[in-house]
């Protein structure tokens, strides 16, 4: 008597006799029921013939296999033909049961895996694409919707869609893929789900909505059987992929949630080279040897327009420059920029720290001296206006020199030649002076400590540099341009920044601006013990910095006019503060809270002892 000896998966083998209009599919109603989830409801029927013994499909959506070949409305079967309906395996045969029994013997795991190729293939080629796409990727939105395309054929589902975010309460952009025309704002995900696939990183599936006591959400829509796993990489999530059905129940099995739990990661990890590939992007650009700019980085528009004024100035290589800006905010980059987008930039660039030279050495400094012409001038030496003849000479903290000083590099500049120190012949100079101040130069001339005669000379043409806190969406790309020089000059191989880590160097205000940055970075890539800079490595007033609107500001600046001792003493309140966070995060361990701040056991001790506070010793 014919009949089918069922081979599944985890199952042991069966054999079921044949009769008229047998009917294999999922429903109960079914002759032979299985519980697959690429099988339909209503799958496949059996029907004898003229012809024969037929395997007609009832309208399935993914249709059967004959002996490994795709078959169509119907198929005639022959004695031993292996049909395959999603990962089941059906040995049709019409002799006896005992000489079936044979041959089902010899029906081993080749003959499945044979049989079993096209949805295997299907899977093969759906990891080759999302690896090959991981590693090299550009176009994102065309890679998550070929990503999409692929699960929607894989699973034969209703909808697919990828959301991007990874706040589950927070707005994230959608890209769908659906069999009928829809939009991705239509489907609503359930709170439930987006917080194990977001917050807990879990993969979740339901089988069949109806008996699964799946979340409310899921049986408002009509949704029958859903599955969804999160886009991540081992230290981030990027978004979520989700995939429903409205027309079938029990679609998604277990393993169907392993797989798209690994499609998952290799998604995750094409994002995250994607967004490593635009950071070096940007990167490139504001680093371009070919631009004259290339030192000033930042891609918001205060150094958009700041470098806009470079160029512009620039070209005017004559007139002298006052560059403005608050202390580490790059003033002398700004003058090398102007330099090296000038006529002049073949020439020599010389610098001068106003502020740290004594006033009895400001003369010598900027005109040079002649052998013998005071007590250890041994031998003659050039000044600065001479050594930046034809060139550029960069005059930092022009507004702490004093008076005299003043009155005589005005005389160099208005007659254009210089008188070294102990000789009687001046000489003559073409120099262009860049001067850089973080004062007001208006209040101190309005205070009579500097010359109204120089500062209209100076600023011929004046240019504002922004402070770090009014263009904080450079912070990034400044970071990771920092992290990359530090690294390569201690010889480590640190790649970049935990998101974490990114966020608190975002949030703070840096009243030090780009060096106090430079700064920190420096010291995050000594701290870093992998290639990825984490928050652990930031110092504490970045760890422990209050997230949202009211955040308190990172250094406490105590008022002016005190002493050295009273200005030291108001800072305690931030210390004691940062001691107390330090010990609720270590949970009043003192030694993790002495870890946390970067300090030892004993000064962390003193510390408790001062400021009254309680910790737990080891």
């Amino acid at each position: 008597m014919p009949h089918l000896i069922v081979t599944e998966p985890d199952r042991e083998t069966r054999t079921v006799t044949l009769t008229e209009n047998f009917r294999v599919g999922r429903s109960p109603q079914n002759d032979l029921i299985l519980a697959d989830s690429r099988v339909s409801r209503q799958h496949v029927r059996f029907e004898h013939t003229a012809r024969g013994w037929e395997i007609i499909d009832l309208g399935s959506s993914q249709g059967f296999f004959v002996n490994g070949q795709r078959g169509g409305a119907s198929h005639v079967l022959a004695d031993g033909d292996a049909i395959q309906i999603g990962g089941v395996v059906l040995r049709f045969s019409t002799n006896e049961p005992a000489a079936a029994d044979v041959i089902e013997r010899r029906v081993d795991a080749a003959t499945i895996v044979s049989s079993g190729a096209p949805f295997v293939d299907r899977r093969i080629k759906l990891v080759h694409e999302a690896a090959k796409a991981a590693a090299s990727i550009g176009d994102t939105d065309l890679f998550l919707r070929q990503m999409l395309d692929a699960v929607l054929d894989l699973f034969g589902c209703e909808r697919a869609l990828i959301g991007l975010g990874d706040d589950p309460n927070g707005p994230v952009k959608r890209i769908l893929r659906s069999r009928e025309p829809a939009k991705a704002d239509e489907i609503v995900v359930s709170r439930s789900l987006l917080e194990a696939m977001l917050a807990k990183r879990e993969g979740v599936v339901v089988g069949n909505a109806k008996v699964d006591a799946a979340p409310r959400t899921v049986l408002r829509q009509n949704i029958l059987c859903a599955m969804g796993v999160p886009l991540q990489t081992v230290g981030r999530v990027f978004g979520f992929i989700y995939v429903d059905d409205r027309r079938q129940a029990e679609r998604f099995r277990a393993e169907d949630l392993d797989f798209l739990i690994a499609i998952g990661y290799l998604v995750g990890t094409g994002l995250e080279n994607a967004e490593r590939y635009q950071r070096a992007a940007a990167l490139a650009a504001a680093l371009d040897d070919q631009s004259s700019t290339a030192e000033i980085i930042g891609k918001s528009a205060p150094m958009v327009a700041l470098k806009a004024q470079i160029v512009k100035y620039a070209g005017a290589p004559n007139a002298h420059v006052l560059v403005r800006g608050e202390s580490g905010t790059g003033k002398e980059l700004v003058a090398r920029a102007l330099h090296a987008a000038s006529p002049r930039h073949e020439m020599p660039f010389v610098t001068l720290n106003c502020a740290a030279i004594p006033a009895n050495m400001v003369e010598s400094e900027l005109f040079g001296y002649d052998k013998g012409a005071f007590t250890g001038a041994i031998k003659p030496k050039k000044g600065k206006f001479v050594l930046a003849d034809k060139g550029t000479l960069f005059l930092d903290e022009i507004g702490d020199l004093d008076l005299a000083a003043q009155a005589k590099l005005l005389r160099a500049i208005q007659e254009g030649e210089v008188q070294p120190l102990g000789t009687e012949r001046a000489v003559h100079v073409n120099v262009r002076i860049v001067a850089a101040t973080h004062k007001d130069l208006r209040e101190e001339i309005a205070e009579k400590r500097f010359r109204e005669d120089l500062y209209y000379r100076l600023a011929v043409v004046e240019i504002n540099v922004p402070p770090l806190r009014e263009r904080p969406g450079d912070v990034e790309i400044l970071a990771e341009a920092l992290l990359k020089l530090s690294a390569s000059t201690m010889g480590k191989q640190v790649d970049g920044f935990s998101k974490p880590a990114l966020e608190a160097l975002a949030r703070h205000i840096w009243p030090g601006n780009v060096r106090e940055l430079r700064n920190e970075v420096e010291r995050a890539a000594i701290n870093a013990e992998g290639r990825i800079v984490e928050l652990s490595d930031l110092s504490p007033p970045l760890r422990f910095q209050r997230k949202g609107q009211d955040a308190t500001p990172d250094v406490i600046e105590p008022p002016k006019g005190l002493t050295l001792a009273q200005r030291f003493a108001a800072l305690e309140p931030m210390e004691k503060q940062l001691v107390q966070e330090a010990l609720a995060a270590a949970k009043g361990n003192v030694s993790e809270a002495a870890r946390l701040l970067g300090v030892s056991r004993i000064v962390i001790r003193r510390r408790l002892e001062r400021f009254g506070i309680a910790g737990q010793e080891d």
